[in-house]
């Protein structure tokens, strides 16, 4: 592992974190890019998936009196079931294919940066486009572990509290990430390539995230938030896309 690492993983972990109380964007969203810089895609996915679980083991903790279990649900539950197919096709093309991944990754950063860009949002909802989207982000979960925007585009029109809405994504986004996980760990090279030490000093570091922006959410709106990550994540996406990161 490189050194630079122990600077540039913990400061993204930590944004990514206090990004997720202001703006679609999620932890995996920063993470993954930033991982992809030294492990092949998988690994890189399945790395910051397990930084995304301890903290929102974390988040559900300081949230949990808030979730709306009715949400939960209707879109909750087939985020589930798209966790466990995204992930399954992970594992499936990874290793040898890995190599096709990247460009598609690329592909997919620059796509949920365009939705934040301009705001895409759905002007009414019905049960069964929150079940569809239920799917659809539980999928890109378990797939490259965007799951965020894609909630926020098909949640945002709810018009929830701000803290209700961060409880039940929170609870719905923990158990992807216990669900893809396990798809993951089919593959034991995954779980022997960790560095445990790294890992931990990442997961403290999302950890303070997560804390500071439970005190600051009343105070801050996220624009700011959406437009400096989503230049950055439609950056990167194109970069991946040209075979130049």
């Amino acid at each position: 592992m490189e050194l630079a690492q122990w600077y540039l993983l913990p400061i993204a972990a930590f944004l990514g974190a206090l990004a997720t109380f202001f703006t679609g964007f999620g932890l995996n969203t920063i993470l993954v890019p930033v991982f992809l810089w030294y492990v092949e895609p998988t690994l890189a996915v399945f790395f910051a998936g397990l930084v995304h679980l301890a903290n929102n083991i974390l988040k559900v903790a300081l949230t949990a009196k808030r979730i709306d279990w009715v949400l939960f649900k209707s879109f909750g539950l087939p985020a589930l079931f798209g966790a466990a197919i995204g992930a399954f096709l992970l594992v499936q093309i990874g290793g040898d294919y890995s190599r096709y991944l990247k460009p598609i990754f690329g592909v997919l950063f620059m796509f949920f940066a365009i939705l934040e860009f301009f705001n895409w949002r759905f002007s009414k909802m019905s049960k069964l486009q929150l079940n569809f989207g239920g799917f659809l982000s539980g999928f890109f979960g378990g797939f490259s572990g965007h799951q965020g925007a894609l909630r926020a585009l098909f949640l945002s029109q709810l018009k929830l509290d701000k803290l209700l809405f961060v409880a039940t994504t929170a609870i719905i986004s923990l158990l992807v990430d216990l669900t893809r996980i396990g798809f993951y760990l089919q593959n034991p090279r995954l779980w022997i390539s960790i560095q445990w030490d790294l890992m931990g000093f990442t997961i403290f570091a999302a950890f303070l995230g997560t804390l500071v922006g439970r005190y600051l959410l009343p105070q801050i709106k996220s624009q700011f938030f959406d437009l400096l990550f989503g230049l950055a994540l439609f950056s990167l996406g194109l970069s991946m896309l040209l075979g130049w990161a």
